[in-house]
């Protein structure tokens, strides 16, 4: 019996010290801390990057650096003033949002770390990735998005019929649709994945492809052309991309695996008079366009006036089903309510990006299989420490300290009678309002501020504008908006990190 405590005791304590041990951290270089709150080198250029920058701070050259620079730092000490307990911090969607975004880092995380990194590239195949990509096809192809017109094309090609004859039946006029391609990230993954990770032949037919729309394209290739690289930097390039297609497409094979395995033996059972009165009720509010949609959501989280906003109808019959049962999962029991509340941090996913009103009941019932999926691949990435992995964190913070200097922007403007002028006249806002408030920010947390010069020298900057977006995911945008908040272009105040 004592033989018997004394393991169990011991079990006990090597978990402990399993589940408070880190889990392993990405190297990050600092390139400023402003009091507990830093900024990395990575960071720093995707929120120059992967947004829009406004046009006194959109070039290379060292002054607009440092004015993107000085705007992060800006939105560390104007989160810093917002403080931890706010009216946006206890907001519940605020909460959720950030849960959300915790949970879609880690699932991200967890595909890279346990997946792609993981992936070992044989020799052989990377060569002939290598001679695909300088590859340009001459293909015809069929598209079709009406679910009814899909099983249509399914049914036909498995009996055979010709390709032309099918575009024909399907209401096509002319000779089928052609074009060419060629290797490149504008391309849909789908496509390139068909046509580019392995040898084909003339006449060959590629497909069906599912599209990540819902629409399905078939492919005929007539030929191609080869084009041989030259250079040594133009080499290496399709070296490494031929290195990136192939480890994407093994590490989704195995994630696709692994999901597989985690969902089998769970069952999604809907309850029918709530799912169609559900679908009845949420049908018009996803059918919005995407412009509608955000306003929609801009005046429930930051209480702006919409034009799109829910009715009162909505929110009565909503109240109406809160408690229903609306599906179980593996037998736990999903009410309305509970659902309602996962939206908030898992917003819907839906396969088919434009369906029909007679589509949607159907797309409707794949997006919560999705929302429960990724439910349970997050509950892994849980049980992996994944949510305590410092990018991870680093994502979290990021989104939060925007949001919070957001808030704390809007409180000061809105102290000073200018909160809705910012946008339309932002160059004075910002030179006789916020440079100097930041300024003061700037004196107070002094002691707090440290740069690392000598990494800031290094980093170069694009002038190109983009806007990065993920596709399939609950969160889309890769990161926050460029903080209008100051137009500083010195780095005349806190003091250089140590050790940098």
């Amino acid at each position: 019996m004592r033989r018997s405590l004394q393991l169990t005791v011991g079990l006990v304590v090597l978990l402990m010290v399993a589940c408070s041990r880190k889990p392993q951290q990405p190297k990050e270089e600092i390139l400023a801390r402003v009091g507990p709150k830093t900024i990395s080198v990575n960071e720093f250029i995707r929120r120059a990057e992967y947004t829009l920058r406004p046009a006194y701070c959109r070039g290379d050259n060292y002054i607009h650096r440092k004015i993107v620079l000085n705007s992060l730092i800006a939105e560390k000490l104007l989160a810093l003033e917002a403080g931890e307990d706010n009216e946006l911090t206890r907001n519940e969607q605020f909460q959720a949002y950030l849960e959300g975004r915790k949970e879609q880092a880690m699932r991200e995380w967890m595909f890279y770390h346990d997946f792609y990194e993981r992936v070992k590239l044989d020799s052989a195949e990377l060569r002939a990735a290598y001679h695909l990509l300088g590859r340009k096809y001459r293909v015809q192809y069929i598209t079709v998005k009406d679910s009814a017109a899909i099983a249509l094309l399914l049914r036909r090609l498995s009996e055979g019929v010709e390709l032309d004859s099918l575009y024909r039946e399907l209401g096509g006029l002319g000779e089928l649709p052609s074009r060419e391609v060629s290797w490149n990230y504008e391309e849909a993954e789908q496509i390139l994945d068909s046509l580019f990770t392995r040898p084909l032949k003339k006449g060959q037919i590629v497909g069906p492809v599912e599209n990540e729309d819902g629409s399905v394209t078939v492919i005929r290739i007539r030929g191609w052309t080869d084009q041989v690289v030259a250079g040594d930097i133009a080499i290496q390039q399709r070296w490494e991309d031929a290195g990136k297609l192939l480890r994407l497409r093994h590490a989704s094979q195995s994630y696709r695996a692994f999901v597989q395995k985690l969902m089998r033996g769970k069952r999604l059972e809907f309850d029918p008079e709530v799912f169609r009165q559900m679908v009845e009720l949420m049908r018009p509010l996803y059918l919005h366009s995407r412009e509608e949609k955000e306003e929609a959501f801009n005046e429930r989280f930051w209480g702006k006036r919409s034009d799109v906003s829910i009715s009162q109808d909505f929110e009565t019959r909503l109240a109406m089903l809160r408690q229903r049962p609306f599906f179980r999962v593996d037998g736990e029991v999903w009410t309305v309510e509970r659902f309602e509340k996962e939206l908030l941090r898992h917003p819907l996913v839906f396969r088919k990006r434009r369906m029909t009103v007679g589509e949607f009941s159907e797309q409707f019932r794949f997006a919560i299989a999705d929302l429960i999926r990724d439910r349970y691949v997050t509950r892994v990435a849980y049980r992996r420490g994944y949510d305590r992995v410092n990018v991870v964190e680093r994502n979290v913070n990021m989104w939060r300290d925007y949001l919070l200097a957001i808030y704390q922007r809007n409180r000061y403007l809105d102290s000073v009678g200018k909160k809705g002028e910012l946008y339309k006249q932002t160059m004075a806002i910002l030179q006789e309002y916020l440079n100097p408030y930041l300024a003061e920010l700037r004196r107070k947390y002094q002691d707090q501020i440290e740069i690392n010069t000598d990494a800031f020298e290094k980093i170069k900057l694009t002038r190109i504008d983009m806007f990065v977006l993920q596709k399939n995911v609950p969160f889309p945008v890769v990161v926050p908006a460029f903080p209008v908040l100051t137009t500083h272009d010195r780095l005349d105040y806190g003091r250089k990190m140590q050790g940098s």
